[in-house]
């Protein structure tokens, strides 16, 4: 089968969307497909046999990543010439509208992916100035409207699309991202080097994985950290890990907080590296609020990581409060509480890593598994004008 997976960022760029393409894409060549990643360009970028790179309009735009120009002429070039059998969208907007222009002009069926908030996005570069909490489901219901099926990652997030943004329920199916075999296996010895590089062989070890961007509510978690420093009382480490626009300002923000000592930024870690710092972590902290899933979170849960995190959508929906992790409201002295507490001596942490665990294995290849199964049904059925 030839496979056409269309988004609008991808590596350089160091985020969930992109990973989860990569990997999809591996896994489907792996199984004998041919897949094709049509993608921006980046200044920075590598050449891959398998990405081709249409035109970028702007090399920074909202959130540091680059505006796409979906209207490239050479995409559809491309395309024609490969003679795709399925299309699978990773945005609904720019390259998204590309995408049913191309699934409708030639008859081939189309499926997305959604994997953000956008209403959350929006909310968070306005300063709440902008709710799109109404708009975005209205223009999600007519894009989607030209899609044979959606893929959900998380069932919160396949009940946001059914009800909020009124799909039909036969439409949607769940996909998690999975995760990769080397994240299950990291050795004693590769947990101890990280802990060793970043001194923290006799303190707490806690790690965030992101990009360093506002939409990653990253002010919060320094807040929380600082709140924690007070009560705590005693060293402990935190490594940010990631890159992008707001790194300086929250490096700043470190030393503002007296905190310089405490967090270390990594800036931007080799994929294939990862699994070392979120199995050598004694718990993953997250705060993003714009998550469907949280990619992260299943690579901390794959390393027996358990992840203390800001209740919201997508990440309530794989970390269970006392078992794999622990959640909270957006209140820096609550999660700083919770750190306190994760940090107690009569805290059950082997117990929470263990079933964090085998939280992970749950996720373990069957995303490859359901999308082919899906792609094969959607290959046969066309899609219906209006449907939705």
């Amino acid at each position: 089968m030839r496979i056409a997976l269309m988004t609008n960022n991808y590596k350089p760029i160091m985020g969930g969307v992109p990973i989860s393409i990569e990997r999809l894409a591996r896994g489907l060549e792996g199984k004998g497909h041919q897949v094709t990643i049509f993608a921006p360009t980046y200044k920075e970028q590598e050449e891959e046999e398998n990405v081709f790179r249409y035109d970028t309009l702007f090399n920074r735009f909202i959130g540091g990543i680059v505006l796409p120009n979906p209207f490239d002429l050479r995409i559809e070039k491309e395309f024609r010439e490969k003679k795709y059998d399925i299309i699978h969208v990773h945005h609904p907007m720019l390259v998204g509208r590309t995408a049913v222009y191309l699934s409708r002009k030639y008859g081939i069926p189309l499926v997305f992916t959604y994997h953000t908030r956008y209403e959350k996005y929006v909310e968070s570069y306005t300063g709440g100035v902008i709710k799109a909490d109404k708009l975005m489901p209205m223009y999600l219901h007519t894009f989607l409207r030209h899609c044979n099926y959606v893929f959900a990652p998380t069932a919160g997030i396949q009940n946001y699309l059914t009800g909020t943004c009124k799909v039909s329920p036969d439409r949607v199916g769940i996909l998690p991202t999975g995760i990769e075999e080397r994240n299950y296996h990291v050795t004693e010895a590769e947990k101890e080097e990280i802990r060793r590089e970043y001194d923290a062989m006799d303190c707490p070890l806690f790690l965030t994985v992101s990009r360093m961007a506002q939409e990653k509510n990253v002010n919060f978690l320094l807040e929380s950290l600082s709140e924690f420093q007070k009560r705590f009382g005693k060293p402990f480490r935190m490594l940010m890990v990631g890159d992008g626009p707001h790194r300086p300002e929250y490096e700043k923000k470190c030393e503002a907080l007296q905190l310089q000592d405490r967090i270390i930024f990594t800036g931007a870690i080799p994929n294939e590296e990862l699994s070392y710092y979120f199995a050598a972590a004694d718990a993953f902290l997250f705060a993003s609020k714009t998550e469907t899933q949280g990619i992260v979170v299943l690579e901390a849960f794959a390393g027996a990581t358990p992840v203390l995190a800001v209740r919201a959508s997508g990440v309530e929906d794989l970390v269970t409060t006392g078992v794999n992790g622990i959640l909270t409201c957006e209140n820096k002295e609550e999660y700083a509480k919770m750190l306190m507490d994760f940090c107690g001596e009569n805290f059950k942490r082997a117990e929470m890593a263990e079933n964090a665990y085998q939280s992970g294995l749950a996720y373990k290849e069957e995303a490859l598994r359901v999308y082919n199964e899906v792609v094969t049904a959607a290959h046969a059925v066309p899609v219906i004008a209006g449907q939705g």
